[in-house]
């Protein structure tokens, strides 16, 4: 029994892969996100570079409206392409998600985006990050007047 145990521990400690790649932690981190509220440290684990300083010199008020995304629910993340060279990498991602509010969707969106990747230290993070196109469409008629 003990032997099992220890197999089954084994086998399952084999298929985490923590930070395992750059698509995986920009995966991770993007998933992250979505339906909650994360803080500076969070974000500051997970960048590097231009992303780093950026986020450092961000006001407060500025980081809680990137950090707040509580009404939002993924709807999934596909990495398009990938291009490496030595501990750097730029992937090609798409995002699609819908902005809820009061557990109603409003609009659903999808956005493509290029994240520059680098590694440090063994661990995968976001140096940049730059937008490619953005789509949105509402789910109910816009009330142009509110």
């Amino acid at each position: 029994m003990k032997l099992f145990v220890f197999l089954f521990l084994a086998v399952l400690a084999s298929c985490v892969k923590e930070n395992a790649g750059p698509e995986s932690a920009l995966k991770d981190f993007v998933e992250s996100r979505v339906g909650k509220v994360i803080d500076r440290a969070y974000v500051l684990e997970r960048v590097s570079g231009k992303m780093l300083k950026s986020f450092e010199a961000m006001p407060a008020e500025i980081f809680q409206q990137f950090a707040d995304m509580k009404d939002i629910k993924s709807e999934s993340f596909k990495v398009l392409s990938k291009s490496c060279e030595d501990k750097k990498c730029f992937l090609t991602y798409s995002v699609s998600y819908l902005t809820k509010k009061d557990n109603k969707a409003l609009f659903s969106s999808e956005v493509k985006k290029v994240a520059e990747m680098v590694e440090v230290d063994s661990k995968w993070l976001i140096a940049d990050v730059n937008n490619i196109k953005t789509y949105h469409e509402s789910l109910e008629p816009i009330n142009l007047l509110e």
